[in-house]
């Protein structure tokens, strides 16, 4: 059991998300997500509400292999607010009945280096130049080459639409850091 600050999510056998824990809400409000709130979130897929195939895949294979090797998998991941850098871990345990228990952590949060908030938008936004970006690192692939939000040549002032997707840096550390 997560210790009870912590931010957690439960899944069932068919990834039906059956509890979450810690300051769920309060962590959904604060980065614009009232639509990945406790009521909203509870009883649903948990692949439903990720972004990108890519990543919706990568996650399956995760929470498969954790299942079937019944150990856990700590993963490393970013989870960037509009004008913070959060650093973050995940947690993935096997539970009985082929559920798993996904606990986060916030590892450091640093401000992200921009006079203003950078927001990103996989939706709602007119057609243009899209870029992709790595849902496990946060970085952006411009020019052929995988770079921090940072390293933009010009900083928008509007959000930017992205295509989310797993760079394969990020898919070579999630593979070594699964059971075997």
């Amino acid at each position: 059991m997560p210790p009870p600050d912590a931010l957690y999510c439960r899944l069932d056998s068919r990834n039906r998300i059956v509890g979450v824990g810690g300051a769920w809400d309060a962590f959904a409000l604060d980065n614009d997500g009232a639509a990945a709130t406790v009521a909203r979130v509870l009883g649903t897929d948990l692949l439903v509400h990720v972004t990108g195939d890519q990543t919706r895949s990568l996650l399956d294979t995760v929470l498969w292999r954790v299942r079937r090797k019944e150990r856990e998998a700590i993963l490393p991941f970013r989870c960037d607010s509009p004008d913070r850098e959060r650093h973050m871990e995940m947690t993935l345990r096997a539970e009985p009945g082929q559920g798993v228990l996904l606990a986060y952590r916030m590892l450091r949060s640093v401000p992200l280096p921009f006079a203003l908030p950078l927001n990103f938008s996989a939706t709602g936004l007119p057609r243009g130049r899209m870029l992709f970006r790595c849902s496990t690192c946060n970085r952006l692939l411009r020019d052929g080459l995988w770079r921090e939000p940072a390293s933009l040549d010009e900083q928008p002032t509007v959000p930017i639409a992205v295509s989310y997707g797993v760079c394969a840096d990020c898919r070579a550390t999630v593979e070594r850091l699964l059971p075997e």
